[in-house]
């Protein structure tokens, strides 16, 4: 997930001396997960799938007014100023993806 992790991360794993230590700890990092995981399990109560499909969310199309949109396909905007559109722009997903 933290790509800045991955210079560490190799080297570690490139160095004899650190590698058997790093996998064990990455190990146990992942079985402690798998521990957590399957304990927040145990609490839980399925139904059958007859009873959820029983219980499912039943619609109406019919009685649904679906709007049409006036334009379909791709609309080119020409000689449009893109600095105008800065301040409408999230940037949270490139920082994160970044």
């Amino acid at each position: 997930m933290d790509a800045s992790r991955s210079v560490v991360v190799v080297q570690k794993l490139l160095n004899p001396d650190d590698q058997e230590e790093y996998g064990a700890d990455v190990r146990a990092e992942y079985d402690d997960l798998r521990r957590e995981y399957y304990d927040s399990q145990k609490d839980k109560t399925f139904v059958s799938l007859a009873k959820a499909r029983a219980k499912k969310m039943k619609t109406n199309w019919d009685n649904v007014k679906i709007v049409t949109p006036k334009f379909l396909g791709t609309k080119v905007f020409k000689n449009y100023d893109l600095a105008s559109l800065v301040p409408y722009i999230d940037w949270d997903p490139f920082f994160i993806s970044w």
